[in-house]
């Protein structure tokens, strides 16, 4: 399982381009000669663990301002090794910069998983645990209506639904939203191409939907995740804007990105138009 649309957006957008721009200085610097992996030359590390699933790691290196591409240039060829403080896996490269290891029991709940590999001499390393999966999850209907939006157009006032859980509020939470159908219309005039959504919501047991989580009708698997705080971090981290850049947060030794895991617990929504 690999959470995409918003770190993966809204984080790792800004987490590129502190990178690219740090790029841009470093070179102006002279080259670092200690045992440890230089800013510049630091790998960009990419996993997320979730039990039941294959594992993958991404690694690749930090983007220059003058790509187009969404992720730099792989790393390829490294021995990633993933320990369970029992068993130690070492991760197969099945495509460029692409580790993954195939058991999908190696991933259980609440094990502690330590990543390592060795890259220009010097040891890249992260670890994280797995958290426990959200418990009571509810809302309260199952069918969420939304009126038609666009320009000249006045349509009836949106009725929120309230997703709830009985986990501690004190977890960190990331909610997805997935449309599912093979058929969707837009709830929007001015409707972009669909795209699967998620909000960060924090240490809360309560949210409010809200129009703009449904530009498309259908049914939408909704997953609500317990993540750690590394990752609430580099969300977290990644909101800047170009006029106040901060070093997005990381927790790899030796490198950049993050190495984190999270559970979920899903229940089914059906959008219409109201």
């Amino acid at each position: 399982m690999e959470i995409k649309k918003s770190l993966p957006y809204y984080y790792l957008s800004a987490m590129v381009l502190f990178f690219a721009i740090g790029a841009l200085l470093s070179a102006c610097q002279k080259t670092n000669t200690t045992t440890t992996v230089s800013g510049i030359n630091k790998p960009v590390v990419e996993g997320y663990l979730v039990p039941g699933t294959k594992t993958l790691v991404k690694v690749y290196y930090q983007k220059y301002l003058d790509d187009t591409i969404t992720y730099g240039f792989p790393i390829t060829g490294l021995k990633l090794n993933i320990s369970d403080g029992t068993n130690t896996v070492q991760l197969v490269e099945t495509t460029p910069g692409n580790y993954t290891w195939g058991d999908t029991t190696f991933i259980q709940e609440k094990k502690t998983y330590t990543l390592n590999f060795t890259y220009q001499g010097s040891t890249v390393s992260s670890k994280t645990t797995v958290p426990d999966k959200p418990t009571g999850f509810k809302a309260s209907d199952t069918l969420q209506r939304v009126p038609f939006r666009g320009a000249g157009i006045t349509g009836s006032t949106f009725v929120p639904l309230t997703f709830s859980w009985t986990s501690p509020a004190s977890w960190f939470y990331l909610m997805v939203y997935k449309n599912t159908s093979t058929a969707m219309y837009p709830t929007n005039a001015n409707s972009n191409p669909y795209h699967d959504n998620e909000t960060l919501i924090g240490q809360v047991a309560i949210f409010n939907t809200q129009p703009t989580l449904f530009a498309y009708t259908g049914t939408y698997k909704v997953q609500l995740f317990h993540i750690n705080q590394e990752y609430n971090d580099a969300i977290s981290a990644g909101g800047g804007t170009s006029l106040s850049l901060t070093n997005p947060s990381t927790n790899i030794v030796n490198g950049l990105g993050i190495f984190t895991s999270m559970q979920a617990a899903t229940l089914m929504l059906d959008v219409q138009l109201q």
